[in-house]
């Protein structure tokens, strides 16, 4: 079998894997024939793909992390708000998981989530548990890392449901009513005995960042509990892969780059490195492009080695990538760029609920990962704007008002954040200030960057609170 995307799916094509509801019952069975009412079915029902068989993929073979039935249970057990339950979901998924020793979480997804929160908070238990078992946590804890997963969400009930289910960007005073949740989520468990004090302090602070950043208590990370630490990895990787009304999902490869380039930030290095162990880059039956411009599908995951697995070419032919160094993996998703286009963003905030004005900042960067690591830094402080190329800036610097400051990367491929800023002030007179974060710290680049009348300059890694606090001082008194 291999995965396509819903809009890589044709009428005729025949499924290889059971389509599920939010309730767990079947929609669509294995073997049936993809039509093209079924295919509009799907989309509208919130599918991001399916699995399908062919004469290429018959080989393949990939096993859901655990049962149905006990997925299923799981959903009902957090949709009834069942705590007395839920310890008993969570040691049977133990129980599922543990046996198989070394667990490769190769297999999307594929179901309906009409009620996310609930589904979520089972996709993030089994995550939790093979991230567990990696950092060699016994059976007890293991159960109290996976009920806390259960239970982490369970304060989004008593979120309004116009703000939890809302189809674009909270506004600022929205966002403080949903970080609440984890508290909410803490006072349902704080006055039951029966629960251990690791999994209520942990379902209070899963979303606290390892830099100290996050809330509710802005702990650090060596404040912060081994169980806080994974659950928080593993919330924000569901998270991303999950598709939302208001989001495309990230795909895995998409939403490992962001752990891995918010390490340090959000996440501790150390979960993120296990968590990559068993989660691959490109699970199984996914398409593949190589270097060497030929196409195929991923055939076998090497687990620690997961950049080097097994392809099978469009011609039959498996490659090990582990016995081809000269070979890479160069896979990026057709619509990978338009995710963040000043468009869209332009479009999120013409749709929020007026409020006061908020300093307008543009962010220029080729990595995906960097934007959104600091769309999560300034998104509920100031208007974003995201783009992916200095060429993308410059012509939306034509159309639109000026933003209050531009944050420009300097190592951009096409045009550097260095060409880009001397165009830019062209067009503004140089009435923009530009702070420039990069990875880039040689003398020469300071330099220039200084000669440019930059407003400041940050190298990376960077802590959000200097971000912040660099970007209060120069709206505050910058001056050409």
């Amino acid at each position: 079998m291999r995965y396509i995307t819903i809009e890589e799916a044709q009428p005729g094509m025949c499924l290889a894997y059971d389509l599920y509801d939010s309730m767990g019952r079947t929609m669509i069975g294995r073997g049936c024939e993809l039509t093209a009412s079924y295919i509009e079915k799907l989309n509208d029902y919130g599918f991001s793909g399916v699995y399908i068989d062919d004469e290429l993929s018959k080989e393949i073979q990939i096993e859901a992390s655990i049962s149905e039935k006990l997925r299923t249970d799981g959903i009902n057990c957090i949709k009834e708000s069942d705590i007395d339950h839920c310890a008993e979901i969570a040691a049977a998924i133990v129980d599922e998981i543990l046996p198989k020793g070394e667990v490769s979480l190769d297999m999307l997804d594929l179901r309906s989530y009409d009620d996310y929160t609930y589904a979520h908070s089972v996709n993030v238990a089994v995550l939790c548990c093979v991230i567990g078992m990696g950092m060699q946590m016994n059976e007890r804890d293991l159960n109290y890392l996976v009920t806390a997963a259960l239970l982490h969400d369970l304060g989004k009930l008593s979120i309004p449901p116009e703000i939890l289910n809302k189809p674009g960007r909270l506004t600022p005073e929205e966002y403080q009513i949903m970080k609440k949740h984890a508290e909410y989520s803490y006072k349902l468990l704080s006055n039951r005995w029966d629960i251990s004090a690791h999994v209520k302090q942990t379902v209070l602070l899963h979303h606290e960042n390892y830099d100290g950043s996050g809330y509710p208590q802005g702990l650090l990370g060596k404040e912060q509990s081994i169980f806080v630490r994974i659950l928080h990895v593993a919330d924000v990787y569901d998270a991303l892969t999950s598709k939302r009304p208001y989001k495309k999902p990230y795909s895995p490869y998409e939403a490992i780059e962001y752990l891995m380039g918010a390490c340090g930030i959000m996440f501790d290095k150390q979960v993120v490195e296990v968590f990559l162990e068993y989660v691959p880059l490109f699970p199984k039956g996914t398409r593949v492009n190589l270097s060497d411009g030929r196409t195929g599908i991923i055939f076998e995951n090497a687990g620690k080695h997961n950049l080097r697995p097994v392809i099978m070419l469009d011609d039959g032919e498996k490659i090990d990538l582990m016995d081809k160094e000269y070979l890479n993996i160069t896979i990026l998703p057709p619509d990978y760029l338009d995710v963040v286009s000043p468009d869209e963003e332009e479009e999120g905030r013409n749709n929020m609920v007026e409020g006061a004005p908020r300093p307008h900042i543009m962010v220029v960067d080729d990595m995906r990962t960097n934007l959104e690591v600091m769309r999560g830094i300034l998104d509920n402080i100031y208007n974003l704007t995201l783009c992916k190329s200095g060429y993308q800036a410059i012509q939306y610097m034509k159309k639109n008002p000026f933003p209050d400051l531009i944050i420009m990367d300097v190592d951009m491929p096409e045009m550097t954040g260095i060409e880009a800023t001397v165009k830019i002030n062209e067009i503004t007179g140089g009435t923009v200030p530009v702070l420039f974060v990069t990875a880039i710290c040689d003398t020469q680049t300071v330099i220039t960057c200084r000669e440019l009348h930059a407003a400041g300059y940050i190298v990376r890694p960077y802590k959000p609170v200097y971000i912040k606090s660099e970007i209060e001082r120069i709206l505050s008194g910058w001056r050409h």
